[in-house]
């Protein structure tokens, strides 16, 4: 479906792909097109035709289409529908914190957490290019903090009692 080209495409590298940004189980998929086609019809036989704005908006997320990357500019995220595009940039120096874990469904991937004010987004890299995001965090921001998110868990689920 993509129709623009991305917008770190013409940066030089290191350019860290984000894997499966939209993570959608089969059931939710059937029943979000299930959910499409009831607002159609609901909206069609029913005198309540904003429900067929819904039903349409509905579809457009269901297609909708988004990429993410690190980039030496920061996080990126663009999101591409039929209708419009939106991108979103992260600044190095804008964010806060990053945190990593293992991703619980797949060993090999690491789970990264970006945090910028009070707003966090994660996303899932092959583990080497997780490690090569945290050091190039660390480069072009060197008072954002790095958390390992499996000892910072371990903490709160074991906090040491002092007496």
């Amino acid at each position: 479906m993509r129709t623009q080209p991305l917008p770190w495409e013409s940066l030089p590298a290191p350019i860290y792909l984000a894997r499966d940004t939209i993570r959608r189980k089969g059931w939710v998929k059937a029943g979000g097109w299930f959910l499409v086609v009831a607002l159609l019809a609901g909206g069609l036989a029913t005198r309540w035709k904003i429900a067929l704005v819904f039903g349409v908006l509905y579809a457009l997320a269901l297609v909708m289409e988004k990429s993410a990357a690190v980039t030496s500019r920061g996080l990126e995220v663009f999101y591409q529908m039929q209708i419009t595009t939106n991108y979103e940039l992260w600044a190095w120096s804008d964010l806060y914190a990053l945190t990593h874990e293992p991703d619980p469904k797949n060993g090999k991937q690491t789970v990264v957490y970006f945090t910028k004010g009070d707003r966090t987004r994660h996303f899932i890299f092959a583990k080497d290019e997780a490690e090569d995001i945290l050091r190039l965090a660390k480069t072009q921001n060197p008072e954002i903090r790095i958390y390992d998110g499996r000892e910072t868990r371990n903490k709160m689920q074991n906090p040491k009692r002092e007496k």
